[in-house]
């Protein structure tokens, strides 16, 4: 039976025993993303924290902590992705800044609920293409990482149907959507990004990051028009274009 191959280098399945033998641009890439989440699963369940006390009930807050856990536990699995190669995290992730993502500020419940609905679905889109990756151990973080982001999602998709529910939820909702679905669209790197066609040539990823972008607009503009009743530009192009100034400036997964 002929064993997988993984991404346009043909490259077989990779486990820390052989990653020394590997290519040096893949095990640059490799290091890389793992540092990404070492650094910013961590930051990032230090940002959620604060929003525990935003929950306004004790049910949502409950959620709300399980969710920030996670974070935490997110930063563990991948740190231990280093361990397995004996490396120093601490040293290999000192020179290393956080994700963009987390650069806009979680003002109110509503701000963090639309964040986990809309832009923690960008990182699940995201880990959908990590779960295909030729190196085993973060192949198999990624799925359970993933296996909890659906959890996040769940838990802001639940709360904004609460809200929109509510008299003036809509229009509450509205500039929050625009805010985090920039942050999301964003996290997929330039439309021409050199980094992506390593990232694919390895296995990282199958898509362009123009091709990842259009299929999670397409998804969320499906469920904002129809089930939450607002509307927004029909292409990603539109909504960025009709942005303005306004549009971060950095991508997410592009160093």
């Amino acid at each position: 039976m002929q064993s997988e191959t993984y991404g346009e280098a043909k490259i077989g399945n990779v486990t820390p025993e052989n990653f020394m033998e590997q290519d040096e641009d893949f095990r640059d890439l490799v290091l890389n993303l793992i540092k990404i989440h070492v650094v910013s699963e961590d930051f990032g369940a230090d940002v959620f924290e604060s929003s525990i006390l935003k929950a306004p009930t004790p049910d949502l807050k409950m959620r709300m902590t399980k969710t920030v856990m996670e974070e935490y536990g997110h930063h563990l699995r991948f740190r231990a992705l280093f361990d397995d190669l004996g490396i120093d995290w601490r040293e290999y992730c000192q020179d290393k800044g956080h994700l963009t993502t987390f650069d806009t500020p979680i003002e109110d419940w509503a701000d963090q609920v639309v964040f986990l609905a809309l832009v923690d679905r960008a990182a699940a889109h995201q880990f959908r293409h990590f779960v295909k990756c030729p190196y085993e151990p973060f192949r198999k973080a990624s799925q359970d990482t993933l296996n909890e982001e659906y959890g996040h999602v769940g838990l802001g998709m639940d709360c904004v149907k609460e809200m929109l529910a509510e008299p003036g939820g809509a229009e509450m909702l509205e500039p929050k959507i625009w805010k985090w679905l920039a942050v999301g669209l964003i996290s997929f790197g330039n439309d021409k990004s050199r980094s992506n066609d390593r990232y694919r040539y390895w296995g990282f990823k199958s898509e362009t990051n123009a091709e990842m972008k259009r299929i999670y607009y397409e998804q969320v503009h499906a469920f904002v028009t129809k089930d939450w009743g607002i509307e927004i530009p029909a292409t990603y192009q539109d909504f960025e274009a009709g942005l303005g100034d306004a549009a971060p400036k950095a991508a997410i997964y592009s160093s």
